[in-house]
């Protein structure tokens, strides 16, 4: 075998690749991993195709026990990765050998880490993605979060030179971030005033938020009706209930909600509030359809290629 024996599954290690498409109208979630920029890079660096499957860990505690010869990169927040109690460098490959332990502390900038692995992980394919989706139990490793003695087998390549990503492209983790806004068609149910606050005041994320959506704190913002007929949720999209604090939907968002919305934060920019630590403070801007739609598409040209 080559893989790892979980040997600690931290607070939330889960299989993600980039999520499911086209099944929002059969009740599934997209899924898929929290920071598409980190978990591009991971793959790219040992050399996979973008969508490859990755290990996602959330803040940190993460325990591996590797088994047989692989070749690996660690991207995305800094959790202190150390290999048999040595440190060991984000942003390039490393090659670790049967019995070697992979260990992760806490994530002193950002939220999220990936491991990827050269060739892939071994898991299932469920409605076209590996991912796992903790809230339908659905994906990798029986559609949970990692446990103690789980098994994640690999295809067992090896590269034959290291890879470092070069430091201009190692992005930061800001614990103080502006979010790009498309204005939606419900944007009337807004007022003047609300929008003029909401595109002014700087929102904080206290820590309530998963990977269903984050939660933010600070000035008031009412619609003028407290309720809408349920309809689609697109990723990003920012439901205002009646208490007036924004929440910004993220990847295992519901299919369907209720609340106003006053818009949608850009695809690139639902990566940096992924990583956001609980204290991190969030402004809002707006952008225009025409130019949210090419930063998407230049991510994803660059990303697929």
């Amino acid at each position: 075998m080559n893989g790892f024996i979980v040997k600690s599954g931290g607070l939330q290690s889960s299989i993600q690749d980039a999520g499911r498409v086209g099944v929002n109208d059969i009740g599934l979630t997209q899924s898929g991993a929290m920071d598409e920029r980190c978990f591009a890079y991971a793959n790219l660096l040992v050399g996979n195709p973008f969508n490859t499957p990755t290990i996602e860990i959330a803040l940190g505690g993460l325990v591996l026990e590797v088994k047989g010869t692989l070749s690996l990169a660690i991207t995305g927040a800094d959790m202190a990765p150390t290999c048999n109690g040595k440190a060991l460098r984000l942003w390039e490959t490393h090659t670790l050998h049967e019995g070697d332990v992979l260990s992760f502390g806490f994530a002193s900038s950002g939220h999220f880490a990936y491991v990827s692995v050269a060739g892939g992980l071994q898991t299932p394919l469920r409605y076209g993605s590996f991912s796992t989706s903790i809230k339908e139990g659905l994906g990798g490793i029986e559609g949970r979060k990692l446990i103690k003695d789980d098994t994640i087998c690999t295809s067992g390549c090896v590269l034959g030179e290291k890879r470092r990503l070069q430091k201009h492209y190692i992005p930061d983790f800001p614990q103080s971030i502006t979010l790009r806004v498309v204005k939606g068609y419900q944007e009337t149910l807004f007022d003047a005033k609300a929008q003029e606050t909401f595109f002014t005041c700087t929102y904080t994320y206290k820590g309530e938020g998963d990977r269903m959506g984050y939660r933010l704190s600070g000035e008031k913002v009412i619609p003028s009706v407290s309720g809408i007929l349920s309809e689609a949720i697109t990723y990003g999209a920012i439901q205002v209930p009646s208490h007036g604090e924004p929440i910004v939907l993220l990847k295992e968002r519901q299919t369907i909600g209720g609340y106003p919305k006053i818009g949608s934060v850009i695809v690139v920019d639902c990566f940096k509030l992924a990583q956001l630590q609980a204290g991190g403070e969030v402004r809002f801007e707006a952008i225009s359809l025409e130019k949210a739609r090419a930063k998407a598409q230049a991510f994803y040209t660059w990303a697929t290629f």
